[in-house]
């Protein structure tokens, strides 16, 4: 099952390393230490063009980006964070990795699923960290389709992290639950982000 969401053509050619001298006086709410970089604007500005039916910009790296292109993607980092998610977060990070695991698969996945049976890609906040561990290293990614493998699923994903890759999520149920990525990232769980369609963000300067 695939959505017609492709990395390679509605995915941003250069990798979420955002390493500004200036980024520390421009981020002044606590919430966006929850994620690293700035993936989760990443992800959103990328739905925001793909369902606008619009080419991204074509940047190639972030030392190409003007300051109001990178301002429009800090906006929807911080939309991607919102206190809900961080209590989510929170929730999860709280959790024994198997108890974290049991609650992603038995009522994350289902809506996961749901949304890609509607054609949708589905926004995702990744758990890398538990509660006294460093928040940064959590992450967002977007899942753009599955495939059942007897027992296991891949799920497909965009990672800002992973530019004009096809890395995957593999669940495994049997006989204990886990989920590995393709890309040797540690996985502890994972939830459904809510999205909200905001092109109007992305000005005419930014494109």
């Amino acid at each position: 099952m695939k959505t017609n969401f492709n990395p390679l053509s509605h995915g941003f050619s250069f990798p979420n390393r955002f390493e500004f001298t200036g980024l520390s006086k421009i981020v002044k709410m606590i919430k966006s230490n929850f994620i690293y970089g700035m993936c989760g604007g990443m992800v959103f500005s990328a739905l925001d063009y793909y369902f606008e039916q619009s080419k991204l910009p074509c940047y190639r790296a972030v030392e190409e980006l003007p300051l109001s292109y990178t301002k429009y993607l800090w906006k929807r980092q911080t939309q991607s964070v919102s206190i809900s998610v961080i209590f989510k977060i929170i929730k999860f990070a709280s959790l024994s990795t198997s108890k974290s695991m049991q609650k992603t698969i038995q009522d994350e996945l289902p809506k996961i699923l749901e949304r890609l049976h509607d054609g949708l890609p589905a926004p995702i906040v990744i758990i890398r960290s538990s509660l006294f561990q460093n928040p940064t290293h959590n992450h967002q990614v977007l899942v753009t389709g599955y495939e059942e493998n007897g027992s296991t699923m891949d799920l497909e994903i965009y990672d800002p992290n992973h530019p004009n890759l096809f890395p995957r999520l593999t669940i495994h149920q049997n006989p204990d639950y886990l989920i590995t990525q393709s890309t040797g990232e540690p996985v502890r769980g994972l939830f459904l982000n809510k999205y909200s369609y905001q092109f109007s963000l992305a000005t005419p300067d930014n494109n």
